[in-house]
């Protein structure tokens, strides 16, 4: 976990909005406003979140938004936290449209109303409690919950030097000893995405571990990227499938049903997971046809396949 603020690395812009937030609550002895972080998985919706607790000083109640779906839980969470305390809410868009407008009135009433056994309605007051919403999807939300929110800070995809620092500072913190080299090539296999970054780096460690050394060589990286299928785009072996069939079929868009039974990859992991990478790397194109493969996603398997054949030569 990021000690605090200042040592969060990237998202510059989203950071000072952040930070702006933080002071001006601090300052003024009032609780944070209503913040909702919007960005694709492992972005860092969740430790900022969790920042946002501990530099305010206060106790985070964390929940998965889809289980605030059952009769009651909404309300209990509501109740429990007291003044100045964070209810956060990870994929907040997985909130029922009914518990999404018991949320958003209880944002700007301050209370709920609960039925009871006499069919009669109860309104029982809630703390002064801050909202923290953290979705991939802000436009899933009902558009009153979505304006509840005061404030709405973007992360997006990181670069590859401040991913190389990102996986430094974790190392530092796993008193783990890297090459800044080796930093460098973990950034540019992990997708703009501090969490795979962070993975593949632990994959390196129990590498090194599993051969009795205490620190990671490029040794060891080049085989750990081997041995778990990434290639130097940060391609897993279900990327590959994809990227690889398309190139089969270049002459000719490929249906998305097509593709999920060609690969065995479900097509909503198809559509929610690989896509939008192969996509924003430009390797693939999406038409009303179907999915093409593009020019510079043929080089990139012709690169890999050439890779390989180095591999199994020298091996």
């Amino acid at each position: 976990m990021i000690p605090t603020i200042n040592h969060w690395i990237g998202q510059e812009q989203a950071i000072r909005r952040f930070k702006v937030a933080l002071e001006a609550s601090w300052n003024d002895g009032t609780r944070l406003p209503h913040m909702l972080f919007c960005g694709s998985p492992g972005t860092g919706k969740t430790p900022l979140a969790h920042l946002a607790a501990k530099e305010m000083g206060v106790e985070l109640h964390e929940r998965i938004a889809q289980a605030m779906n059952l009769p009651g839980a909404l309300n209990g969470l509501l109740l429990q936290a007291k003044d100045t305390e964070i209810i956060f809410l990870d994929e907040i868009h997985e909130l029922i449209p009914p518990a999404q407008t018991l949320l958003y009135r209880a944002m700007e009433g301050g209370q709920i109303s609960v039925r009871t056994n006499i069919d009669q309605t109860l309104n029982m007051p809630l703390k002064d409690v801050t909202i923290v919403g953290a979705t991939t999807n802000e436009y899933r939300l009902l558009s009153p919950l979505r304006q509840r929110f005061k404030v709405v800070i973007p992360l997006t995809t990181y670069d590859d030097g401040s991913l190389a620092r990102i996986t430094l500072q974790r190392a530092q913190l796993m008193n783990l000893t890297i090459e800044p080299e080796i930093a460098t090539q973990i950034a540019k296999r992990s997708r703009g995405t501090p969490r795979l970054a962070i993975r593949l780096l632990e994959s390196c460690q129990r590498y090194a571990r599993s051969q009795g050394d205490e620190s990671v060589t490029m040794r060891h990286f080049e085989e750990t990227v081997v041995l778990d299928g990434i290639d130097e785009l940060g391609l897993t072996p279900d990327d590959q499938k994809i990227v690889n069939y398309l190139t089969i079929q270049s002459t000719k868009p490929v249906r998305l049903h097509t593709l999920e039974a060609a690969t065995g990859i479900h097509h909503r992991t198809i559509q929610t997971v690989i896509e939008p990478y192969l996509i924003r790397i430009g390797l693939i194109e999406r038409t009303s046809q179907g999915r093409v493969i593009t020019q510079e996603g043929i080089h990139h398997v012709e690169k890999s396949q050439q890779a390989q054949l180095v591999r199994e030569a020298s091996s």
